[in-house]
């Protein structure tokens, strides 16, 4: 059986039912609890952990966006997305905590989004 979000393979004991279409864990969990970029309690939460020096980690993807646009400065959220080998779905769960550790945010520039550091 396919997955009908992403289409790949998956065993029926596997398939998980979301929306009305049977979908595998991943975008299962995608559909079901997607981070959000704005949610003033984790942009809090963040900023507190960070004064405590308890702050969380980047992941490599996430450090590597940073380092991205130090280089590089403000670019469309595709264009980084694909530069950095990422889908859409797989940027915005990189980007949501990094927008709560306020590292980087979006803008617009010219009538266009952006993304850019904080």
């Amino acid at each position: 059986m396919k997955c009908q979000n992403c289409g790949a393979e998956i065993s029926t004991d596997q398939a998980m039912e979301a929306r009305g279409q049977t979908v595998c864990e991943d975008c299962y969990i995608d559909m079901a609890a997607k981070p959000k970029t704005c949610d003033p309690w984790a942009v809090y939460s963040a900023k507190n952990l960070e004064k405590t020096g308890t702050g969380p980690d980047l992941t490599q993807n996430q450090s590597a966006i940073v380092d991205y646009l130090k280089k590089n400065g403000p670019t469309p959220p595709e264009k980084l997305a694909r530069d950095m080998g990422l889908t859409m779905d797989e940027f915005e769960r990189e980007m949501a905590p990094l927008r709560h550790m306020e590292k980087v945010r979006a803008q617009l520039q010219q009538g266009a989004k952006v993304i850019c550091l904080w």
